[in-house]
């Protein structure tokens, strides 16, 4: 089976107008938090994000890596058309991996990355 990286041509990387330099230094910490605070309101409806942890990931690709606790509405209340005073949030831990331009390249929930990384050792 041929690999899909051996069938596709690569283009080359878009850098930054400013210069190659510019392109290396990673960006504000409070950019990288926008970036993942958007991305969960858009795709799980979140109401509420707290990053719990940002690290630079590696230093030569410029990659991070984020931890953050989601609040989402509660799934049964909403399915059953519950009346209530006030609107139950469940909290749900997720991890993030994003590039040097805060694209998103990897996330999932925190629970179910650990066990897969468990597993593949």
């Amino acid at each position: 089976m041929a690999n899909i990286l051996d069938t596709l041509k690569m283009s080359e990387p878009v850098l930054n107008p400013v210069g190659p330099a510019a392109e290396r230094e990673l960006p504000p910490i409070g950019d990288v938090i926008d970036a993942i605070a958007n991305f969960l309101k858009k795709i799980v409806d979140a109401k509420k994000v707290s990053i719990t942890k940002l690290t630079p990931e590696d230093p030569e690709k410029e990659t991070w890596e984020a931890e953050a606790e989601v609040y989402v509405a509660n799934p049964t209340i909403s399915a059953l058309g519950l009346p209530v005073r006030k609107q139950v949030l469940d909290s749900q831990m997720y991890l993030f991996r994003l590039d040097k331009r805060l694209n998103i390249v990897a996330y999932g929930l925190r629970d179910s990355v650990i066990m897969e990384r468990e597993d593949l050792e």
